[in-house]
């Protein structure tokens, strides 16, 4: 499901231009391979309008949505080869499961430096 941005949420220039570079690779590939945004959109299980959004970029759209219509279009995701995304993804999670497993709002009062 797509939700749209908050009206009080905003993004950042550098990822407003990766979704625009996202959005052009996916409009890009569909084209190539002669579909349509309604039939991206079946294999993707979403309306055409929905691809037609992805496709212009809008951050509202679901990231699930976009990265199963790169998939689907061929897109390396990553820069890892689709084959080797499992090993990329338990490298991640070992190397988050050592990490705290929550973090903490760092204390706001002074350092109590009187000894």
């Amino acid at each position: 499901m797509d939700h749209p941005m908050r009206k009080d949420q905003t993004i950042s220039p550098t990822a407003q231009e990766a979704l625009g570079i996202l959005a052009a690779m996916i409009r890009a590939a569909r084209m190539q391979r002669g579909m349509t945004a309604a039939e991206l959109g079946a294999r993707v299980g979403v309306s055409r309008g929905v691809i037609q959004r992805l496709e212009a970029g809008e951050p509202g759209t679901a990231i699930g949505t976009a990265f199963e219509a790169a998939v689907i279009l061929g897109i390396p995701l990553f820069d890892v080869p689709a084959d080797q995304l499992g090993t990329f993804l338990d490298q991640r999670r070992a190397l988050n499961a050592l990490l705290p497993k929550r973090a903490f709002q760092a204390s706001q009062s002074k350092p109590d430096n009187d000894f």
